[in-house]
């Protein structure tokens, strides 16, 4: 394969596998409205975003850069604190 390869693609990549490398878990308080999943979703997106990488559809768990998960559920009504695993 010939040509040259942008040098932000070293950058992105480095920035995912820091993400990637990350192991625990994150206490968050959830306010009464969003459900865990949408939680979890913001929280990810964010992260993502802070290391500049671009999720495509965050929804679909095949094609997810970074996964993480939630150790509890709290519906909608509800407020508390929600561990966040990743």
């Amino acid at each position: 394969m010939s040509g040259s390869v942008s040098n932000t693609v070293p950058a992105i990549t480095s920035s995912l596998s820091q993400l990637q490398a990350l192991n625990g878990l994150f206490a968050i308080y959830k306010k009464q409205g969003p459900t865990s999943a949408d939680v979890l979703n913001v929280l990810k997106e964010a992260l993502l975003k802070e290391a500049g990488v671009k999720n495509p559809n965050p929804r679909k768990r095949k094609n997810q850069s970074l996964k993480m998960g939630h150790g509890g559920t709290l519906d909608s009504a509800a407020s508390g604190v929600l561990g966040q695993q990743e």
